[in-house]
């Protein structure tokens, strides 16, 4: 019979000793995760996508349709025309010079304001380093689907970066939203 305390003992030695092993996201000083602009395709789910009249890049669903920009409204849209629910939009607005994200307050304040605004739930909020851009990434939920919107200030413009889906279509496709969001960069890729 093997002696399992001394198993679980070796087992939790040997995962502790693996821990360092283990690549954790780099820490800014104040806090805020670091992680390197999303590159990924996916497996041929994601193509990049450049708009040099409106200076920004990011990576969208390869087979989903999209929309010219609505003045005011937004500057690019992608829909599938499949699961209608689920869209990308790209849009920004001014702000006022030499402002940044941090001036709407914490990733939280702006995630609970805008789930109060938009009556859903806030899921999470976070502040992450994508590259050179502070972004905060809120994640939302109710009224039967999820919502994940990476917002960011730079050139003079506040970002927003929403995508939306059911939650059928979130649990299946989450992954691919959240490299979708931290893929943006407001120069050509």
């Amino acid at each position: 019979a093997v002696d399992l305390s001394r198993r679980r003992a070796v087992s939790a030695a040997l995962a502790s000793a693996a821990l360092p092993l283990v690549a954790l996201p780099a820490l800014a000083a104040d806090g805020v995760r670091e992680i390197s602009p999303s590159t990924t395709r996916m497996g041929g789910l994601l193509d990049a996508f450049s708009d040099i009249s409106k200076g920004f890049s990011v990576y969208k669903p390869s087979t989903w349709n999209k929309f010219d920009g609505t003045p005011g409204e937004y500057e690019a849209k992608w829909q599938d025309l499949i699961g209608y629910t689920e869209q990308i939009i790209v849009s920004s607005s001014p702000v006022t010079s030499g402002k940044g994200i941090d001036a709407l307050g914490s990733a939280s304040e702006l995630g609970a304001k805008v789930a109060k605004l938009r009556d859903l739930t806030l899921v999470s909020a976070e502040a992450v380093k994508v590259g050179e851009l502070l972004m905060y990434i809120v994640e939302l939920a109710g009224q039967g689907g999820h919502e994940a919107i990476g917002f960011t200030v730079s050139k003079g413009k506040l970002w927003r970066i929403t995508t939306k889906a059911s939650d059928k279509k979130w649990a299946a496709n989450k992954e691919m939203y959240m490299n979708v969001i931290t893929s943006f960069q407001n120069r050509i890729l």
